[in-house]
């Protein structure tokens, strides 16, 4: 723990000096307050709206952590059956590699107008985001797994869920974690674009608010806000992934001290 935080402090202190050089320009009136608000006025925003942003954080993390999860579920179905059926993969892979060429704030306002105001077209548009890491993850995990292990497996007999429950799916967690690493790093985001174009509460519907209100320590507020959800997620998935897999942390320990 105290290594990993002795690797952190070049970066703590790079950002401690930026913060403190943008305060003092903003001090001296070299920034105007209307073009990046100081970063003592962003910590007294969090403190004074502390209560209305809690609200809109808990919106934007519920609908976050809901389609982060639904993305999971859906991902390992699809690459499940694209590497059980080979029509199945030829029928979607294209599809799903042309879905991520479609740029999120285009579709959005079209997932808003099929399905109306509210929750539901919100966790569709994370659930776009979020999925196709998870599911091209585990499908090339799939992939990679040794032919000889399989070979061994169909000479004892087993069949193909067989060997997927002890052989391919065991063998590809390190790749759907990457995934699912991927993908917590894009769910509250596209959660907050979601809120921009069909929301009624959340981070987005603050930030717009008061962006329109010119309010823009409280804009950045929120902005900080988003970045620690989405860290806090990203580390979640991390510590997961470790209880999961705890060989994988044990050889990458080994493998470091063999370096040293």
């Amino acid at each position: 723990m105290w290594s990993r935080f002795r690797k952190a402090i070049p970066a703590l202190i790079v950002l401690a000096m930026m913060l403190g050089m943008l305060q003092v320009l903003s001090m001296a009136k070299i920034i105007h307050s209307f073009v990046l608000p100081a970063p003592a006025a962003v910590f007294s925003a969090l403190i004074t709206q502390k209560e209305i942003l809690w609200l809109h954080c808990r919106e934007t993390l519920t609908i976050a952590s809901l389609g982060f999860i639904l993305s999971i579920i859906l991902g390992i179905i699809i690459a499940l059956l694209m590497d059980a059926f080979t029509l199945v993969y030829r029928a979607l892979y294209p599809l799903l590699v042309v879905s991520q060429t479609i740029p999120t704030m285009i579709i959005t306002p079209v997932i808003v107008l099929m399905f109306g105001y509210g929750v539901v077209p919100r966790l569709i548009v994370v659930l776009l985001v979020c999925f196709f890491p998870v599911a091209i993850n585990l499908l090339q995990g799939f992939s990679d797994v040794d032919k000889d292990q399989i070979k061994l497996m169909h000479s004892l007999g087993a069949n193909k869920w067989e060997i997927l429950r002890h052989v391919k799916f065991p063998s590809s967690l390190v790749h759907l974690f990457s995934g699912i690493r991927i993908s917590a790093t894009y769910c509250v985001m596209a959660a907050v674009l979601a809120e921009w174009s069909g929301g009624m509460s959340g981070l987005g519907i603050y930030m717009l608010r008061t962006k329109r209100a010119y309010s823009f320590d409280r804009m950045f507020a929120s902005i900080i806000l988003i970045i620690i959800l989405s860290l806090l997620l990203y580390y979640f998935v991390i510590v997961v992934e470790r209880l999961v897999m705890p060989w994988q942390r044990a050889t990458v320990t080994y493998d470091l001290r063999r370096e040293k």
